[in-house]
């Protein structure tokens, strides 16, 4: 397996995009609309404008602490050129501690739209998702994900794994929004969220590697003294997309996300364009809190899974083994450790929980224009078979107006290497990342990320004072004629 495969591979890009889509830059501004509805659904309620129509938007995002590119890589100018990389640019962080992991997000929204009265307002979308995490991977299993098992430095030690979890999950959703304000008094003003989701279920896999003890002794021969797994699979049958389609139905499920918000000395006049002027600032601090993705999709039509409870097996040849398919390694798998092809067959179904965080945002408004937003994600795994959504800590400074908006996050994943994003909107375009790095090659780069969108909003007018300039202009051209003749 060569070091671009395998950094595909680790970073979990190798059949979806891949980090979570909370896109740091636009998701907490006044103007959020579609962009913040997944972080906080009470986000809408109350917002400065009449209604959203969202077109299309976009969120790609890869994060692992194994395999990197170098810094001064050119990655970008190297790509226009048409030109590769070169293989020594990408490298592995080869160290005991911490244990290895990888996430990944990616989504497609299409059309959606968002209707806002003065005391609440609702919304729909529809989008694909897929999401996949690995976590707790051992540096040994890493390493010989990458070099094989002829990495000399590494034969002939004893080895345990324990806990190691990895999943992907692949998802149409279709969901309906409702918030609305739930307390108003002259110095707190609260909302309320939540969206509910029917979730249209495509691929899906998981594994969970409770325990494993093994050594390889030389190249060609691979022991295992005692493992204790499970794994399955809703894929196309043969795991190279032939055969059935990757966009059948295998299955279904729901979610919800909900939260709440409080604003300490909310001011109507900014959202009020009859009473707005210039100086005026929303608030003093808005406090969010948020529960994310609560759910599950249950997989049923061609789905299978496999249990492997305290085997030990001398696997000669395992360097030489042919993995062709999700069907065929199945069945290798159960021969090598039942000695029977089938063995290891254990349900046709299975459920996958999404990957459900909790969220706080406490959001500083210093004047109409400048703010700053600090965040923190904390995932809560559901079940076994679960998504890993990556624990995130995110300070976001912005300026934003009505056409303009500039946001510089800096976000703090898994307690690893914090990165520095940029994003931009100008009218009804956001282009934005939430890491930078290997756009620069100023650093290395441990993952990438890029968002865009489309959003054309319909602000509230107030039509008596228009009519009142409309009247003005008119009087002030009358008496200009006047004054002539």
């Amino acid at each position: 397996m060569n070091r671009w495969t395998l950094f595909l591979l680790f970073t979990c890009t190798s059949i979806f995009k891949v980090d979570a889509q909370e896109m740091w830059g636009p998701s907490h501004s006044n103007y959020a609309g579609q962009y913040g509805l997944d972080l906080n659904p009470a986000s809408i309620a109350g917002v400065p404008y009449r209604w959203e129509i969202h077109f299309l938007s976009m969120d790609v995002s890869i994060l692992n602490n194994y395999m990197y590119l170098k810094s001064q890589s050119k990655l970008i100018s190297k790509g226009f050129k048409g030109e590769t990389i070169d293989d020594g640019k990408l490298t592995d962080r080869y160290t005991k501690k911490p244990q290895k992991f990888a996430y990944g997000s990616a989504f497609l929204k299409y059309p959606a739209f968002i209707w806002s009265e003065k005391k609440w307002s609702a919304g729909f979308h529809l989008s694909t998702r897929a999401e996949i995490s690995a976590v707790n991977v051992p540096y040994h299993l890493a390493k010989y994900l990458k070099e094989g098992f002829d990495y000399d430095p590494q034969q002939n030690i004893n080895f345990k794994a324990k806990d190691t979890k990895a999943a992907i999950l692949n998802w149409h959703e279709l969901g309906i929004s409702f918030a609305g304000v739930l307390y108003d008094d002259q110095e707190y003003f609260v909302t309320g969220g939540i969206t509910g989701n029917y979730l249209y279920g495509l691929n899906a896999l998981y594994l969970n590697l409770d325990y494993a003890d093994y050594i390889v002794p030389e190249d060609t021969l691979l022991v295992v003294h005692d493992i204790v797994a499970e794994y399955g699979h809703a894929l196309p049958e043969n795991g190279t997309g032939g055969g059935d389609s990757p966009l059948a139905k295998r299955g279904s499920g729901y979610s919800f996300t909900t939260g709440f918000q409080l604003y300490k000395n909310r001011n109507e006049n900014f959202y009020d364009p009859c009473k707005r002027s210039n100086g005026d600032k929303p608030y003093d601090y808005r406090l969010g809190i948020s529960i994310i993705d609560i759910g599950y999709l249950k997989y049923t039509s061609g789905t299978r899974t496999y249990k492997f409870d305290h085997l030990s097996t001398d696997w000669y040849g395992i360097d030489t083994t042919s993995f062709g398919g999700l069907v065929q390694t199945d069945s290798i798998l159960s021969d090598q450790f039942y000695g029977n092809f089938r063995r290891s067959r254990d349900q046709h179904s299975m459920k996958m929980f999404l990957p459900t965080a909790a969220s706080v945002q406490f959001d500083v408004a210093f004047t109409e224009h400048y703010f700053v937003n600090l965040s923190v994600i904390q995932r809560v795994p559901l079940g076994k078979n679960s998504i890993r959504r990556a624990n995130q800590i995110a300070i976001t400074p912005r300026f934003e107006s009505r056409r303009i908006e500039i946001a510089l996050p800096l976000s703090y994943y898994e307690l690893f290497r914090p990165r520095v994003g940029l994003s931009f909107r100008f009218g009804v375009f956001t282009i934005g990342t939430d890491m930078i790095s290997p756009l620069l090659g100023l650093t290395d780069s441990y993952g990438a990320d890029l968002y865009f969108g489309i959003s054309w909003r319909n602000f509230k007018s107030c039509d008596g004072n228009r009519k009142k300039e409309r009247e003005n202009r008119v009087l002030k051209i009358a008496s200009t004629i006047t004054s002539y003749l």
